[in-house]
């Protein structure tokens, strides 16, 4: 694991922005998210899509909603359903 999250780190410096895109299940990015809120600097360029599930109320475990309410109150969360909704968040991004 240190590997991949020295890797993220690296292309992490050198982007512009960061989008994380959140599912539940084997897309999760638990680790990535943490990364990214764990310094000013990343959390100020990083940016969510988040996905809402219409048949759970909560979907995603406290520690990521946790992160997504920091997100929420930066405006920088977008919720999407479709990979529709999704093209389309990913649209408003800067």
């Amino acid at each position: 694991m240190g590997n991949s999250i020295q890797k993220f780190c690296l292309i992490a410096d050198i982007v512009t922005y960061h989008v994380g895109v959140a599912e539940k299940g084997p897309s999760d990015f638990l680790v990535e998210q943490g990364l990214l809120v764990e310094t000013v600097e990343y959390f100020s360029k990083s940016h969510v899509l988040k996905r809402e599930y219409h048949d759970e109320q909560q979907p995603f475990g406290w520690m990521q909603d946790g992160v997504f309410e920091l997100f929420e109150r930066e405006g920088r969360s977008y919720c999407w359903q479709t990979e529709e909704d999704l093209v389309d968040a990913a649209e408003e991004l800067p």
